[in-house]
């Protein structure tokens, strides 16, 4: 029932280029496959609550959106905000064509909105909460689009078309126009490995500290000692549940064989 109140913001900063591509593809990934399950559910238990959160989605682009049956729309609805744009207004123009393209075409394939974020500019920070608060409250959403490269980009769910976009250089071995831009993207600005995570992050000697790991070392031990005395309880409780109804076992064999019977 949640994923019809679900709404999904990704940030991505736009002073890391270095850093976009991975952060959209994984989390939009993920959130693809998750709701995936969630309607695959939904349609079972309830199909037409299903079919209209489907239909709500789809119906933002309408019946005579050219694009409309070459997108994969998330059937949710999901907000791709670019911040630090008061860094990223100082890039080379190139660059910031190719970021503010390719971040449009991913925003417009996936049914996603767009919008340029800086919490030092505030018009942008007006726009910003605006949309959010459409998201969250229903309130009434500035249609004003700007594809504009040169400026902050904002372009609503729908509102966005591949022939307004462009299409990206050819890309031999490239499938798709979303591989495309993903090549050209990748091509000019080479994505950092993702950092892997020790196993128990609270252990890593990056961020230590030392008065709040002493406190954890001490509720660790509280912990420890709580789950051996609920163990001890569960074992009790068992043992006297068991002796009530068989009786006090007179050896480990024949409390074996008492249950057996």
């Amino acid at each position: 029932q949640c994923v019809k109140n679900l709404s999904v913001v990704i940030c991505v900063d736009l002073s890391k280029p270095e850093t976009i591509w991975t952060t959209l593809e994984s989390l939009l990934n993920t959130i693809k496959l998750r709701v995936k399950k969630v309607i695959a559910e939904l349609k079972r238990d309830c199909p037409s609550e299903a079919n209209q959160l489907v239909a709500e989605c789809l119906a933002r682009y309408g019946p005579d959106h050219p694009d409309k049956d070459n997108l994969d729309i998330i059937p949710v609805p999901i907000t791709i905000i670019g911040s630090k744009y008061d860094e990223f207004q100082n890039f080379d123009p190139e660059k910031k064509k190719i970021i503010s393209k390719t971040l449009r075409y991913v925003a417009h394939h996936h049914g996603a909105h767009l919008c340029y974020f800086s919490s030092k500019m505030e018009a942008l920070v007006m726009k910003t909460r605006g949309l959010l608060g459409h998201l969250v409250f229903k309130t009434q959403l500035s249609k004003t689009v700007v594809t504009d490269h040169s400026k902050p980009v904002y372009v609503l769910a729908g509102m966005d078309a591949m022939s307004q976009i462009g299409q990206p250089p050819a890309i031999v071995g490239s499938r798709s126009p979303l591989d495309q831009w993903k090549q050209l993207f990748l091509s000019t600005f080479p994505q950092e490995a993702e950092a892997v995570l020790p196993e128990d992050p609270t252990k890593d000697s990056k961020y230590n500290e030392s008065i709040i790991d002493s406190v954890r070392i001490q509720k660790d031990e509280e912990l420890e000692r709580f789950k051996k005395l609920q163990e001890r309880k569960m074992r009790e409780e068992v043992s006297s549940g068991i002796n009530a109804e068989y009786g006090e076992p007179q050896s480990l064999s024949l409390f074996c064989i008492t249950l057996k019977r």
